[in-house]
């Protein structure tokens, strides 16, 4: 004897009668938005404690980040022409506090769970 199995499928989605998963149109547009806005979450925590990290003689490099940026789109920006120079050079080894060479690098070692748990406990808010 066969018995048939119900699967329930939630309101977002429905199964065409050719068989095809589609989802509610809603639906996708909502976890898009969330989506979105939890990439400019992530992007503007990077940006944020990256600050700490970049070289500051004038303070440029650190409000070039505030400046520079859009965020969500997946990076942050040092839109200062000598600020690769300054974090990659090989010649430069003076450190103060944070601040210094390899600022992403350094930042991401000692912030990364941080941002991680932020960033999901942000995503769980709005995602409801």
């Amino acid at each position: 004897m066969m018995s048939t199995l119900n699967v329930k499928f939630p309101q977002s989605q429905k199964i065409g009668k050719d068989g095809t998963l589609t989802y509610n149109s809603a639906f996708t547009r909502k976890f898009n938005e969330n989506l979105n806005d939890t990439q400019t979450y992530l992007d503007t925590m990077v940006g944020t404690y990256l600050q700490d990290y970049v070289s500051y003689k004038t303070g440029t490099q650190m409000k070039s980040i505030i400046l520079a940026n859009t965020y969500g789109k997946g990076y942050v920006l040092i839109n200062v022409p000598y600020a690769e120079y300054q974090a990659y050079s090989t010649r430069i080894k003076k450190r103060v506090g944070k601040r210094g060479t390899r600022p992403f690098e350094r930042m991401k070692a000692d912030k990364k769970d941080s941002i991680l748990k932020q960033t999901e406990a942000y995503a769980r808010r709005i995602n409801g």
